[in-house]
């Protein structure tokens, strides 16, 4: 069995959008597969329900079993994606957020990666509200760096609470339930908690990377990445709050001292002013980047064209699909509770 789990809040104007991606991929590439779907709301207020409801009225015949975690107050990405996690029967599984979308790319030729590694890190794509890709090759250098990332730079990588691994496929054997009470101290760094915890407790663990988009991610106001997000400020404390912790454990002076600038650095990441947010740069994170950068820079380019230019017009054909198919389940009906 393989489950998809899509984690839902205030999304329900694209939220069939993130279903109907799964559909695609059970439909196209997945014959003589068995699916589970989890699909988790951290009691949104507005229709997102309703239509979680009625797309599964349509379509829940694709799956083998189907588990709604719909939570009677909001609690936090962190908690509601380890209840969902404690419901995975897959042997694999992948996690996406409601306002996001499955590229038009098998997943389950990527899962079958878990054979030989531990973690399957894929790449993702960009795009605005309106479903406009970004396409500017800089803007996916963190993705590219998954490819040089190994080893020890993994470990210090994760250590100190980086963006490494943002989408992943990883079997459910290493969600411990050591993993998940760690994730349940955090609010929103659900995904960065989860990774931290797994790395660091298993030194020889193996990664590959595919340069290939898995999602597609919605770049809106809300979202995380966006400076004026009003979960912003939370995001970059609770990353302070993962430095923190792990600095507790660490042995290295050094590498405490590293964890103590990381810790500081958030401060930076939520200044409304642009030139102080530039002091995020000389945090020990974006030191890492920069000598990997420096010492890969030939392939780290080749990786950053090669993931647009192939796959921009499959994703961008891909999405108006999708977002065709999906208008069928607009948000028409007042919004009900439970």
């Amino acid at each position: 069995m393989f489950t998809f789990v899509v984690t839902c809040y205030q999304q329900a104007e694209v939220i069939a959008m993130a279903l109907e991606s799964v559909a695609d991929q059970i439909t196209r590439y997945g014959q003589n597969r068995r699916f589970q779907l989890i699909v988790t709301d951290d009691a949104s207020t507005d229709n997102s329900r309703a239509v979680i409801r009625h797309w599964l009225a349509e379509n829940g015949g694709l799956f083998e079993k189907t588990d709604l975690v719909f939570a009677p107050e909001n609690v936090g990405i962190c908690r509601i994606y380890v209840e969902a996690l404690r419901r995975v029967e897959g042997d694999a599984f992948l996690v996406f957020n409601g306002d996001d979308v499955l590229a038009p790319y098998n997943v389950f030729e990527s899962a079958a990666l878990l054979e030989e590694y531990d973690i399957a890190a894929t790449a993702f794509l960009r795009f605005t509200g309106p479903g406009d890709l970004i396409t500017n090759y800089g803007t996916y250098l963190e993705v590219a760096l998954q490819q040089v990332i190994r080893g020890r730079t993994l470990q210090r990588a994760i250590r100190l609470g980086c963006p490494i691994m943002g989408v992943a496929l990883f079997r459910k054997s290493l969600v411990t339930e050591e993993v998940l009470e760690h994730i349940l101290r955090f609010r929103t760094v659900n995904d960065r908690a989860c990774f931290q915890k797994i790395v660091t407790g298993n030194p020889d663990i193996k990664v590959c990377y595919i340069n290939r988009p898995i999602v597609l991610y919605r770049i809106s106001s809300t979202s995380l990445s966006h400076f004026d997000s009003p979960t912003r400020i939370l995001h970059n404390r609770e990353i302070a709050l993962m430095c923190k912790i792990q600095r507790a454990s660490e042995k290295s002076p050094v590498f405490r001292l590293l964890l103590l600038l990381q810790e500081k650095s958030t401060r930076f990441r939520e200044s409304p002013n642009r030139y102080i947010r530039l002091l995020r740069f000389f945090s020990p994170y974006f030191a890492i980047m920069l000598w990997l950068y420096l010492r890969h820079f030939r392939q780290l380019r080749t990786l950053e064209r090669e993931l647009v230019d192939r796959h921009r017009q499959d994703c961008q054909a891909h999405y108006k699909t999708i977002a065709a198919q999906a208008g069928a389940y607009a948000p028409s009906r007042p919004p009900v509770s439970g």
